[in-house]
């Protein structure tokens, strides 16, 4: 198919985020980036991704929407569980944000609407694009019945978008695994591979040091995750830099003899801090291990307990080679990390990073 075609300046475009978490606001950097350049962007999410958009492109307009406000328990048995009881909160939050974008089209007047994984965004009255690396849901226990009903329900969904763009390669050394490449859904005739997305770049930085812990995730397990690395990382020899993802305290770093600690680092600082890193430990969350790859990093992965897609990654790239992984109830960081550095992990050959150019062709 030819996508050679380009798309008129000056549109009015909604560009609307998922706000759980900052995996998807950061992926979508670059995209937004090459789209304000020629267009008027709106941009939508909500909670600390809102905020870290707005800080990356404050001459925007920019909408808060709806926060799902989603509860994740403990017990890592009860995730699920709680998601489905949390459902109709969920199936509400959509039609609030379904009405708001009607008003958004309307108010702005927009040309094109573009939603990262915000299902309830898309009007009848202008062309739509989804973008999702994940066309089946990994559910667990139980649930795991609800996998092939997750794909009917993507496919109900993509009939409101022109395109649903996966930000994956769609070689069979790929990211994503069974989330965007298994199933009749992988066959779906929107979809289009445009490559993997990452808003952090490679700079000529010496690696100096030698490992970088990036402590995230929805709380409760942020807390444990972060105990667990600062109990274990007086047994972890080298040069040691820690990033405990608490925005709101002082950013700037406290040193402990051979560790030095951020509360939290802006964009600017973690690219610096990962270029700079030989390894990094830190949960894979899909937006990070684009982030990885671009970089050609080295990673040791400690998925969220409880969290089917973290989970169900750490097993795919266990058995690829990509990345080491651990079990954060079993953990131990000086063992792990020895495996790293005796081993090599696979690389993946020749994959496209962030291709706004083909991007801006699909949604002209």
């Amino acid at each position: 198919m030819d996508w050679s075609f380009p798309m008129s300046r000056d549109k009015r475009i909604l560009f609307a985020v998922l706000g759980w978490g900052l995996g998807h606001a950061t992926r979508s950097i670059p995209l937004i980036r090459e789209l304000s350049e020629k267009h008027r962007l709106i941009i939508a999410s909500s909670g600390a991704a809102l905020r870290l958009l707005k800080d990356e492109f404050p001459d925007l307009d920019a909408v808060e929407f709806p926060d799902y406000d989603i509860y994740y328990p403990n017990n890592k048995h009860l995730v699920i569980p709680s998601l489905g009881l949390q459902l109709p909160k969920i199936l509400v939050q959509l039609f609030r944000e379904f009405h708001l974008t009607q008003k958004l089209v309307t108010k702005y007047h927009i040309q094109r609407i573009i939603s990262d994984c915000c299902y309830g965004v898309f009007s009848t009255q202008v062309p739509c694009f989804f973008i999702t690396h994940q066309l089946r849901f990994m559910l667990t226990g139980l649930l795991r019945c609800l996998v092939i009903p997750s794909e009917w329900f993507n496919r109900y969904m993509f009939r409101h978008y022109k395109r649903i763009i996966v930000p994956d390669t769609i070689q069979p050394n790929n990211l994503a695994g069974s989330l965007a490449h298994s199933g009749s859904i992988a066959t779906h005739p929107k979809l289009f591979y445009l490559g993997i997305l990452s808003s952090v770049q490679k700079q000529a930085l010496n690696e100096d040091i030698d490992i970088l812990f990036s402590v995230s995730g929805p709380e409760k397990q942020r807390t444990i995750f972060e105990k667990l690395i600062l109990n274990q990382l007086p047994h972890v020899p080298g040069k040691k830099v820690v990033v405990l993802g608490k925005p709101g305290g002082s950013a700037s770093g406290e040193k402990q003899k051979d560790t030095i600690k951020f509360n939290y680092a802006d964009r600017q600082l973690m690219n610096e801090l990962m270029n700079r890193a030989k390894l990094i430990v830190c949960r894979p969350g899909y937006s990070t291990v684009m982030e990885l790859v671009a970089l050609n990093k080295s990673a040791l992965f400690i998925p969220t307990p409880g969290q089917a897609e973290q989970e169900y990654l750490g097993r795919y790239y266990q058995q690829t080679g990509l990345f080491q992984v651990a079990n954060q109830n079993h953990l131990d960081l000086p063992n792990a990390i020895d495996k790293i550095r005796q081993n090599s992990c696979t690389t993946l050959p020749d994959v496209v990073i962030n291709d706004t150019s083909k991007f801006l062709r699909l949604i002209a």
